[in-house]
C-alpha cells in the first residue's frame, strides 16, 4: 500500500529504479497521452512489452487512487509493496 504522496517525477524515478532492478526498463509511448496525461510501457529486456500504465504529469502531487492503481499494476512484476521500498 502507498505511504505518501509523490510528484510525477520522483514516481517516475522510483518505477524506473525499479524496473532496472528488475533488469526492464520504461519508456515513454510518444502521442499517446492527452493534455498531461502521459503513457508508459514497462520493457523486458528482449524488448517485449510487458504492461502499459498511465500518469498524469501535473506540478501537484498525484492523488492516492493514481498511485494505488500504479502500484496494483505494477505489482504482478515489481512483487507486493514495491512503491515503498
Amino acid at each position: 500500500m502507498v505511504n505518501r504522496r509523490t510528484k510525477y517525477a520522483t514516481t517516475m524515478q522510483i518505477v524506473r529504479r525499479t524496473a532496472r532492478r528488475h533488469s526492464m526498463t520504461v519508456v515513454e509511448i510518444p502521442g499517446r497521452g492527452k493534455g498531461s496525461h502521459r503513457w508508459h510501457a514497462l520493457v523486458d529486456p528482449s524488448g517485449a512489452e510487458i504492461v502499459r500504465f498511465s500518469l498524469t504529469d501535473h506540478p501537484r502531487e498525484l492523488s492516492w487512487t493514481a498511485l494505488r492503481n500504479l502500484e496494483e499494476r505494477l505489482a504482478p512484476h515489481f512483487g507486493e509493496k514495491w512503491i515503498e521500498r
